[in-house]
């Protein structure tokens, strides 16, 4: 499991009255990364340590019963191949399931949320920028034919639908071997001009991926894609992230009550997330010190906590049991 929930988005200055701002990809360089243990086992194995990003390696901490997965994100050289340069490396593979069903596993890292007990993963962080486009490097080694893909995904909650819907994206999908590190750049199309309130990115090794039920993935064992140096682009400058927020501490989490406390550095601007992009509260931080935040009112699951001032912002992942 993940040790902090916090991951930071690094926003830009206003570029005028009005403009949207220019938020960064979080680690997009894939510098940050921990350590995990394989359930029943000592042994471990190497995950990225920013909540920004998940991949399918939470299976691999699952007892037996709840049918425990193979590693399927690793920690690979990164394109400088420096000693301290990390790049992540995702492989399909697949997950026994019973004494004689496999089910195939597509490897990806995402901004994707994992629910082993339902066998599906939503998609979403909170975003509240518009890419031009988004660009990297990435190599591929696809078996029998397989194919891997590069997707974004820009939300907008719809308060009147009750649900969010889609303002941008753009997805790539390779089919043939990419040997070396290769320079890439997509750009989004949008379908309306709204500000977003949240995004998903994808990279996945096989194309044939279902998040909605990870019983339907398609693909081939083996497959292989590394990406590395990932950022969006934008007409704009961006600004660094703040280092205050980005030191804040949520707790407990997860909380049983739905009552966290907040450690802050810095006054900010506080909002509530639901999974879908939907704003569920606001509220200020007037000052340093320790808060409290009561979701007790809110279900049970996953929410986000936006802190923000004009010096930039941190996302907290809040989990209410």
């Amino acid at each position: 499991m993940k040790k902090t929930f916090l991951f930071v988005s690094a926003l830009s200055l206003f570029l005028g009255q009005g403009m949207a701002q220019n938020e960064a990809l979080p680690d997009g360089k894939f510098e940050y990364w921990e350590q995990e243990k394989l359930y029943g086992s000592d042994e471990t194995y190497d995950d990225l340590a920013h909540p920004f990003w998940e991949s399918l390696n939470i299976l691999a901490t699952l007892p037996p019963d709840l049918f425990t997965g193979p590693v399927t994100l690793f920690k690979d050289k990164g394109r400088s191949g420096a000693a301290d340069d990390f790049a992540p490396k995702m492989v399909s593979n697949f997950m026994k399931f019973g004494e004689d069903k496999e089910i195939f596993l597509p490897g990806v890292v995402g901004a994707i949320t994992v629910w082993t007990d339902k066998q599906t993963a939503t998609f979403g962080r909170p975003f509240a920028s518009r890419p031009k486009a988004i660009k990297g490097y990435m190599k591929y080694a696809p078996v029998n034919g397989d194919s891997a893909c590069i997707f974004v995904e820009v939300y907008k909650y719809n308060a009147a639908a009750g649900m969010r819907q889609t303002i941008g994206s753009v997805k790539k999908i390779y089919k043939d071997s990419v040997k070396d590190w290769t320079a890439f750049e997509w750009p989004l199309t949008y379908n309306s001009d709204m500000t977003p309130d949240s995004i998903s990115v994808l990279f996945v090794s096989s194309a044939g991926y279902d998040f909605n039920d990870l019983f339907n993935c398609k693909g081939q064992i083996g497959s292989t894609i590394w990406v590395d140096d990932v950022e969006f682009v934008y007409d704009g400058v961006s600004i660094q992230e703040n280092p205050e927020l980005a030191a804040t501490r949520l707790y407990p989490n997860p909380s049983a009550d739905g009552v966290f406390h907040l450690d802050v550095k810095a006054a900010c601007r506080v909002e509530v997330i639901s999974m879908a992009g939907q704003v569920l509260r606001r509220t200020e931080f007037s000052a340093p010190g320790r808060y409290s935040l009561n979701l007790g009112a809110f279900v049970n699951g996953v929410y986000y906590v936006r802190l923000s001032n004009n010096d930039g912002a941190a996302v907290l992942k809040a989990v209410r049991r």
